[in-house]
């Protein structure tokens, strides 16, 4: 049902194993027949770390893969306008991932209260509106996704809350930034949190970019071999949403 992973992470990510190495990814990844996948470390992982930029750009051609090996990062909005990484530290990359809700992170701009779906609504939308007016965004991962780390919720909780809070989403103003991200080419992630998280809310949003025309990027946001086999999760959404290979989005088709 698809054949690409562009949201992976390395051992260069401190969030992820110790041994989950370019090489055991793209190893991983040949043998389970994906055709195209994308490195993309946490920004932090970077900073101002030209020399290992060029050591990851070295391990992927030296693993000489029989697919293609893209070189991303994860970026992620602070505030609107202002991004974690900046336009010259992007230009090292091939795409850019850019999270609008890493509320775990220090510096990053969080709801005034994230236990009211309203009040968590209107900073979604506000943060969401900002990954997708940033100029070094190639596409957008896991929006208006809960993390039960953050909200502190049980998952049946949780998916109530997730509800509430998409309903209170004005219809308007979602269906603008999906406009303007069809223009701009950007990725919308699709990704197995959803299924992990019980975040089913999201059905709806993807039908929402289809119908808007906006590429779906599939990411697993992998830290390890078993969330790589999680990319399995999404198989059915896929399926039922009927997202063909002209729904998805590729590197090639980013604005870098």
């Amino acid at each position: 049902m698809f054949s690409c992973d562009y949201h992976i992470h390395t051992q260069l990510s401190e969030c992820a194993e110790n041994d989950f190495s370019i090489e055991k990814i793209i190893e991983y990844q040949q043998e389970h027949g994906l055709e195209s996948i994308g490195i993309t470390d946490h920004d932090y992982s970077y900073q101002s770390k030209v020399k290992t930029i060029q050591s990851a750009r070295q391990s992927i051609k030296d693993a000489e893969p029989s697919i293609d090996v893209h070189f991303g990062v994860e970026s992620q909005m602070l505030d609107y306008q202002v991004t974690s990484i900046k336009i010259r530290m992007a230009s090292y990359f091939d795409y850019v991932l850019m999270a609008p809700n890493h509320y775990h992170l220090r510096g990053v701009e969080r709801p005034k209260s994230i236990r009211d779906p309203r009040r968590v609504a209107l900073h979604e939308i506000y943060m969401f509106e900002a990954a997708i007016a940033s100029p070094i965004t190639d596409a957008v991962i896991h929006p208006f996704l809960l993390s039960p780390d953050v909200f502190q919720h049980s998952p049946e909780t949780l998916a109530a809350f997730g509800q509430e809070m998409m309903n209170n989403i004005e219809h308007k103003r979602l269906i603008y930034q999906l406009d303007l991200a069809s223009q701009r080419g950007l990725g919308i992630e699709l990704t197995p949190k959803i299924i992990r998280y019980n975040q089913h809310h999201l059905i709806d949003f993807y039908q929402l970019c289809l119908e808007r025309d906006v590429k779906l990027l599939i990411g697993s946001d992998a830290h390890n071999i078993k969330q790589l086999e999680e990319l399995s999760l999404i198989s059915p959404i896929i399926k039922d949403l009927g997202i063909t290979e002209k729904n998805l989005w590729h590197p090639n088709n980013s604005n870098i």
